[in-house]
C-alpha cells in the first residue's frame, strides 16, 4: 500500500514520511523564572541641597544617599545651588559606591550616574583638551555656569561602570533593584552616545564604556521584572542602534567583538519574555541576527548568543521566513554541523532552528540537501553524538570550544547532554526526508549510509525503552525510521546482515506499539511497521514475532489515530495468504465493530476497514461472518446515503462505492465440505453429497 504523501498531521495518511508538524520540543533559552529575584518599589521623598550638605556625614547613609539620588534625578528642578555644594554631594556619592551595605551602594551608583549625565557628558568623556565644564544657563539668564573640572574626569565614570558591572553579576544586588531607574540612566547615556561621530578615534574611545553599560543591562535583564520593563520599543531601538553599527577596524576589532557579544547576550536574556518575538520583529533585531550569522560565523560566543536568540525566535513562522531570506546565513548555519561538530551547545541550537524552519518551509530542506550539500555533514554529526551516547569510550576528544565559554554561559548550559543534541539532529533529518526526491536519492546513491542510519536508530530504540522518561528520543527516532522506511519497497536481497537488522527492528517495535502509556509513540511505531509490512519477506517475521496479533487487538483502541494505523498494517498483511487464512475470523470481528463505531466524519478509517474486508471476501468465508460483514457495511452505507442526499461529498461517494463492491461480492450461502484440507462450498446439500462421494469416498 503506497498512498500519496502529505506534510500535515491533521490529515492522517498511511505509509508516508511523518514530518513532525507541531513544532519540535522547545529549547528553553535558560529562562529560570523561579531564580530571578523579585523586588518591591520604595517611595523616597525629594529634598533640597541644603539638607544634603548639612547631613553629609550622618550615620544613616541609606537615607542620605536615597535623597541624594532623587536630587540628581530631578536635577533640573534644583537650580538654586552653588558649585561647591554640588561637588560635595557628588564626591560623597562616589565614595559611597564602596560602602559595605549593598543597598547604599546601589543608590550611590544611581546617584553618581544621574549626576554625571546632568553635565555635558560627551564633552567630559571625549574632549581632547581639559577645559572647564559649562552648564546650561538658568531660565532667563545668558550666563553659563562654570563647574569645577578636577572632579569630573573620564576615569571616574569608567570606574563607576566597572564596579556596577561587577555588582550586577550578583543575584543579591539584582534583588535590590526596585525600579527601572538604573536601566533608565544607562539608556540615557546610550542615547547621548548616539550623537557621537563613528570615526575611528571616537569609536575606539567609546567602546569600553559601551561594553560595560551593556554588561550591566545584560545582567539586569536576568531579573524578570526589570526585563519586562526593558522590552519596550525605545530601549530595543537603542540596542539595535549599537549592534553591527560601527565600521570595522583592526585596531579595535577585539573591543568591537566584545561589544557585539555582550549586546547579543543582552538580547538573549530579553528573549525569554513572552512579547520578545513581536518586539524583535518590529524593531529590526531579527535583521541584525542575520548579519551576525553572515559576518561573524567564526566567532564562537557571538554565534552561540545569536543562535540562542534565533532558536527562540524560530517558534514564529514569520521569523523563520525572515531568516530564510538570507541564503548565506542559512548556509553558514548548515555548515556548523562540520565546523562546530564537537560543540554540543552550537549543534543543539542549529539543529533546533533548522528543524523548525524545515517544518515550515519545504525550500530550506532542498537547500540543505542540494545547494548547500550539507546532509552528509549532518549525518556525520549524528554519528559523533550517537557514538558518544552508545559507545562513549570510543571518543577521547576534548571540546575545546566548551573550555572557552564564559563562566555565566557554562552554568546555564552545563545541564545539556549528548542525548539532547541527538534528539534535535534526528528531528532535522526526519524533516529533510519528507521530500520524496531526497529520500529516493539517498536510497539509490547512499544505500550504505541509509542502512547504517537505520541500524543506529535501532540501537537508540533498544537503549531507550522507558517511555515515561525517554519519550522525546523514542518519538523522534520512530518518526525518522518511519520516514526512512517509506522509500524502501523491498529489502536489499543479498544483504543478510541488513535483513537481520529489519527482523530485530520488528521485534523491538512490539515494545512501543503494544503499550498504553503513550498513544503518540504507539502511532509512530505503527507507521514504521506499516512501511515494513509492505515487504513480503518481512510479513513472515511480523507474524512470527506475534506483533500482528497485538495490532489486531489494538483495533479496539479509543484512539482514532491508533485504529487508523492498525488498519493500515493489517491491510498490508492481508496480502499474505497465510496471514489471511490464520487471522480472518478474528479480524472480521474487530473491523465490523470499527465500522459500527464510525461516523461519516471518519470515512478515512472506514475506507481502510472496507478495503480490508474486500481482501477477506472469498468462497471459503463462513456464512455467519459473511452475514456479519453484510450487516455492518449496509448499516454504514445507509448513514452515508443520508448525508449524500443532503449534499454532494466526493469522499463519501468513494466510500459508498467500496460498500457496493463488498455487497456485490459477498458469497452466497452454501454448504462447505468439512473434509480435511478441502473447504469447497456448494449451492445445495445434494451437490455437496455428490462431491463427497466422488472425491472423498474410496
Amino acid at each position: 500500500m503506497n498512498p500519496e504523501k502529505k506534510l500535515t498531521l491533521s490529515k492522517i495518511t498511511l505509509n508516508r514520511p511523518q514530518q513532525k508538524i507541531g513544532l519540535p520540543p522547545k529549547i528553553t533559552l535558560n529562562k529560570q523564572l523561579d531564580s530571578r529575584p523579585q523586588s518591591s518599589k520604595i517611595d523616597i521623598q525629594s529634598v533640597n541641597i541644603n539638607w544634603l550638605v548639612d547631613n553629609i556625614q550622618q550615620e544613616n547613609k541609606l537615607e542620605w544617599i536615597q535623597k541624594c539620588y532623587v536630587f540628581f534625578k530631578d536635577w533640573t528642578q534644583n537650580t538654586e545651588c552653588n558649585d561647591q555644594c554640588k561637588e560635595q554631594i557628588l564626591k560623597q556619592s562616589i565614595q559611597l559606591i564602596d560602602f559595605n551595605d549593598l543597598q547604599v551602594r546601589l543608590y550611590a551608583i544611581k546617584a553618581a550616574l544621574f549626576g554625571f549625565t546632568t553635565l555635558n557628558l560627551l564633552d567630559l568623556l571625549f574632549q581632547k583638551q581639559a577645559k572647564p565644564l559649562l552648564r546650561r544657563p538658568k531660565s532667563g539668564s545668558k550666563i553659563q555656569e562654570q563647574l569645577p573640572s578636577l572632579l569630573y574626569q573620564p576615569q571616574q565614570i569608567l570606574a563607576i561602570l566597572q564596579k556596577t558591572a561587577q555588582l550586577s553579576n550578583e543575584n543579591v544586588f539584582l534583588n535590590l533593584i526596585n525600579d527601572n531607574s538604573l536601566s533608565f540612566v544607562l539608556f540615557r547615556i546610550l542615547k547621548l552616545f548616539t550623537q557621537l561621530p563613528k570615526d575611528q578615534a571616537t569609536t575606539s574611545q567609546q567602546l569600553p564604556y559601551l561594553n560595560l553599560i551593556f554588561i550591566i543591562i545584560k545582567n539586569i535583564a536576568n531579573n524578570q521584572k526589570e526585563a519586562q520593563k526593558l522590552l519596550q520599543p525605545t530601549y530595543i531601538q537603542l540596542i539595535d542602534n549599537y549592534l553591527h553599527s560601527f565600521p570595522y577596524d583592526q585596531t579595535f576589532e577585539k573591543d568591537l567583538l566584545n561589544l557585539y557579544t555582550t549586546i547579543t547576550a543582552t538580547l538573549r536574556n530579553l528573549a525569554n519574555e513572552n512579547n520578545s518575538v513581536e518586539m524583535y520583529l518590529q524593531n529590526g533585531i531579527i535583521k541584525k541576527l542575520v548579519i551576525s550569522m553572515v559576518n561573524y560565523s567564526n566567532n564562537y560566543e557571538l554565534i552561540l548568543n545569536t543562535l540562542r536568540i534565533m532558536s527562540k525566535m524560530s517558534l514564529s513562522k514569520e521569523c523563520c521566513e525572515y531568516f530564510l531570506q538570507s541564503t548565506e546565513a542559512m548556509q553558514n548555519i548548515s555548515s556548523f554541523f562540520k565546523t562546530y561538530q564537537t560543540n554540543i551547545y552550537i549543534i543543539i541550537r542549529a539543529s533546533f532552528l533548522l528543524a523548525n524552519m524545515t517544518t515550515y518551509f519545504e525550500g530550506i530542506r532542498q537547500l540543505i540537501y542540494y545547494k548547500f550539500n550539507q546532509f552528509g555533514d549532518i549525518l556525520k554529526c549524528f554519528d559523533y553524538y550517537w557514538t558518544k551516547e552508545i559507545n562513549p569510550q570510543q571518543l577521547n576528544q576534548i571540546d575545546q570550544f566548551s573550555q572557552s565559554r564564559a563562566a555565566w554561559d557554562f552554568q546555564i548550559l552545563q545541564s545539556e547532554k549528548d542525548i539532547d543534541a541527538l534528539i534535535r539532529i534526528i528531528r532535522l533529518i526526519a524533516n529533510i526526508l519528507t521530500i520524496e526526491q531526497i529520500g529516493l536519492d539517498i536510497l539509490k546513491n547512499y544505500s550504505n549510509e541509509y542502512r547504517i542510519l537505520i541500524s543506529k536508530l535501532l540501537k537508540l530504540l533498544q537503549k531507550n525503552t522507558i517511555i515515561t522518561k525517554q519519550q522525546e528520543i523514542i518519538s523522534c527516532t520512530l518518526s525518522c525510521l518511519s520516514n526512512l522506511t517509506f522509500y524502501e519497497k523491498q529489502t536489499f536481497l543479498n544483504d543478510f546482515e541488513y535483513k537481520n537488522i529489519k527482523y530485530e527492528l520488528i521485534t523491538t517495535l512490539g515494545h512501543f506499539i503494544i503499550q498504553n502509556e503513550d498513544q503518540e509513540i504507539c502511532c509512530d511505531g505503527l507507521r514504521v511497521l506499516s512501511n515494513l509490512s509492505r515487504q513480503k519477506d518481512l510479513i513472515k517475521q511480523i507474524m512470527k514475532s506475534r506483533i500482528s496479533e497485538g495490532v489486531i487487538v489494538l483495533l479496539d483502541s479509543n484512539s482514532r489515530e491508533v485504529v487508523y494505523y492498525c488498519l493500515g498494517v493489517i491491510l498490508n498483511l492481508l496480502q499474505d495468504q497465510d496471514f489471511k487464512k490464520k487471522e480472518n475470523i478474528n479480524i472480521i470481528d474487530y473491523i465490523t465493530q470499527v465500522l459500527n463505531d464510525c461516523t461519516t466524519n471518519e470515512n478515512d478509517i472506514a475506507n481502510l476497514g472496507l478495503k480490508c474486508l474486500i481482501l477477506l471476501l472469498d468462497s471459503n468465508l463462513n456464512q455467519e461472518y459473511a452475514n456479519k460483514i453484510e450487516t455492518a457495511v449496509q448499516t454504514f452505507g445507509n448513514v452515508c446515503d443520508q448525508v449524500l442526499k443532503v449534499k454532494e461529498n466526493n469522499e463519501l461517494s468513494n466510500t459508498r462505492q467500496l460498500i457496493n463492491q463488498i455487497i456485490n461480492n459477498i458469497p452466497e450461502e452454501g454448504y462447505p465440505c468439512m473434509q480435511p484440507n478441502c473447504g469447497r462450498k456448494f449451492k445445495s446439500q445434494m451437490e455437496l453429497q455428490i462431491h463427497i462421494n466422488r472425491r472423498h469416498k474410496l
